[in-house]
């Protein structure tokens, strides 16, 4: 019977061998279908939101098996919180890595204290868990509802939260230079709408969170290179999970436009399934990045002291 690692490893190749064919169709959850609330996976009982390849994989989940609730629980979660399971339903795996543990020691009196200590590797393990449609007795999800003037008001605020600078230029292009440290954008009115302009700003704010004294990934690379491609996939992932963990519409342009990519990215997965879920740990970080600069940016906003006016 196979061990934990060995469950999680042969979980990580299933779930890249569908991505991969995926990507042979042009595309890597579903041509149409995942404009959905259902792409922001969080648990209801921890209030946690779930993280790297397990969030992508309860992404793919989600458009396979067509699910409009983002809500997944454990089977103990379930029955503590007085829910009842369906019948026929399959949980989804999740992997779960542990790189410390507890330990006791004497010290030179010969009381015992207990300390973290990092191990020399980390152990692997693995739970399951149901969606939100599985369980009975579950009260209904509220999808939130965003207007135009919040989605751009929402990207406006991305750009006074940048790390660089950011300008709109009448052009058909964006990019982020690693060199200037800037990113260049179309013009707005250049998108189909409001959400396609935010997600492309996103997608060049995560490049520019590469930058040395930021995340310092490896971005100056030369375009048509596997290592460009890679941060390709890194930046898409990185829009999507902070569109994902912020709750936000997601348009259905986000991979479907980046076919000069998708060879190098099936070649590189193919080579090793791994990949992907490094590149999802990058995403992570990213996501994290901007949405914790975003929430200075707010805070800094709403603590300007009111300008009051003054009568000569």
């Amino acid at each position: 019977m196979p061990g934990a690692y060995e469950k999680v490893m042969e979980n990580r190749r299933e779930l890249v061998e569908k991505i991969i064919t995926n990507m042979q169709n042009g595309f890597i959850f579903s041509k149409n279908s995942w404009d959905r609330a259902a792409m922001s996976p969080q648990n209801p009982v921890s209030r946690i939101r779930y993280r790297g390849g397990n969030k992508l994989r309860l992404m793919v989940s989600a458009v396979e098996h067509n699910y409009q609730d983002p809500r997944y629980m454990t089977f103990r979660q379930i029955e503590n919180n007085g829910y009842k399971l369906k019948a026929g339903s399959k949980g989804i795996l999740c992997e779960k890595w542990i790189f410390e543990k507890k330990v006791t020691e004497k010290d030179e009196s010969g009381l015992e204290t207990e300390k973290i200590v990092q191990l020399d590797r980390p152990m692997v393990n693995y739970f399951y868990v149901f969606n939100g449609s599985s369980v009975e007795g579950l009260p209904e999800y509220q999808e939130r509802e965003m207007g135009r003037s919040e989605i751009m008001q929402i990207a406006n605020n991305f750009i006074g939260a940048s790390e660089c600078p950011i300008i709109e230029v009448a052009q058909d292009r964006s990019y982020y230079s690693p060199s200037e440290d800037k990113i260049v954008l179309p013009l707005r009115s250049s998108f189909k709408d409001d959400t396609a302009f935010l997600s492309v700003l996103l997608h060049e704010e995560s490049h520019s969170t590469g930058a040395k004294g930021r995340l310092d990934r490896d971005i100056s690379n030369l375009f048509g290179t596997p290592k460009y491609a890679m941060e390709e996939l890194r930046a898409e992932l990185g829009s999507l999970f902070v569109q994902s963990d912020m709750e936000l519409k997601l348009p259905d342009e986000n991979f479907n436009d980046h076919t000069n990519y998708l060879k190098s990215w099936i070649s590189a997965l193919k080579d090793d399934p791994n990949e992907l879920f490094r590149a999802c740990a990058d995403a992570d970080k990213i996501s994290e990045r901007l949405i914790g600069g975003y929430d200075k940016y707010l805070g800094k906003i709403t603590a300007l002291p009111e300008k009051k006016e003054i009568t000569l």
